[in-house]
């Protein structure tokens, strides 16, 4: 199973520099089956705000953004955060040279737990995960 972040989400959703590898990366049937967690979702929001607060996107863009997100969320296998997520978290924080964030963590934290290879446009966040010893893609 293929953890989807954030990152790769939003860039399939929304027209941005790495579009067309985070939509090779979804279509690609070797990634399947494809899983996100609740916390995508709720990031998911969040950065199509910060679009629409930018002026990155209208809310009409946005609207019809989140039609197409609810259009393609059935091909997911959707996780749920789990309360152990957290601790676990909190661990691969405290390698904090590494300058991951918390939600960061929290998407490698369910990865790990499932075993799935997540995918990323964040660096940053794949070079924590093999770090880690988790299995990793950066789509740049």
């Amino acid at each position: 199973m293929v953890y989807v972040d954030t990152s790769v989400l939003v860039a399939y959703l929304v027209p941005e520099t790495y579009s067309a590898q985070a939509e090779a990366a979804l279509r690609d049937p070797a990634h399947y089956p494809l899983a996100l967690s609740a916390w995508t979702e709720t990031e998911l929001h969040s950065a199509l705000g910060i679009k629409c607060r930018t002026g990155q996107l209208s809310e009409t863009d946005m609207q019809s953004v989140l039609l197409k997100y609810l259009e393609l969320k059935p091909r997911f296998v959707r996780i749920e955060v789990t309360s152990g997520d957290y601790p676990a978290a909190t661990e691969l924080l405290k390698t904090w040279q590494t300058g991951l964030r918390a939600g960061d963590a929290l998407h490698l934290a369910i990865a790990q737990r499932t075993g799935c290879l997540i995918l990323s446009l964040d660096d940053r966040l794949v070079k924590a995960g093999v770090q880690a010893g988790m299995a990793a893609r950066c789509l740049r």
